[in-house]
């Protein structure tokens, strides 16, 4: 007989199957855990708890598979966090825009630069990121001299 277990922590369901030895054992190691999380008696509200019982899930799992021969990680999902409007570096660098700042051209450390004297702090990279999004939006416009990098400007008013 293959030993299996089956785990739905949002439904609160956890299936064992096996010998006896087996399900005598896991069962030992899991009634500490399904007591002190309270699982199955609530539904999961945050991130936090969910990475936990996945977590869990994936040990338990994982002690199966070496059982049994199968076993499933489960992925947590990461919530990427988005800046407060007005917040971001292509925000602050429209702000630019808006003060006159791009009537001459300006390559990136210029933008670094400026933000900086305005006391916001941004990298090369993020100022190149959010340039070439201004750039495709037709916020900003850019020209490249050579082989440099580009320069970013605004004549149209």
């Amino acid at each position: 007989m293959t030993n299996r277990v089956h785990i739905d922590a949002p439904a609160g369901v956890i299936e064992i199957e096996g010998e006896k030895d087996f399900v005598e054992g896991l069962l030992a190691k899991l009634f500490p855990l399904i007591e002190e999380v309270g699982f199955g008696s609530r539904p999961v509200q945050n991130e936090e708890a969910q990475s936990v019982q996945g977590e869990t899930n994936s040990n338990l799992d994982d002690e199966a598979s070496e059982d049994s021969g199968s076993g499933t990680k489960s992925k947590v999902k990461r919530k990427r966090s988005v800046a407060p409007k007005g917040h971001t570096c292509a925000d602050r660098i429209l702000s630019l825009k808006e003060e006159g700042f791009f009537k001459s051209k300006r390559g990136g450390s210029d933008i670094v630069i400026g933000l900086a004297e305005k006391g916001f702090t941004h990298k090369s990279n993020q100022v190149a990121a959010a340039g070439e999004s201004l750039f495709k939006r037709g916020l900003l416009q850019r020209t490249k001299d050579g082989s440099g990098p580009f320069k970013y400007y605004w004549d149209r008013d």
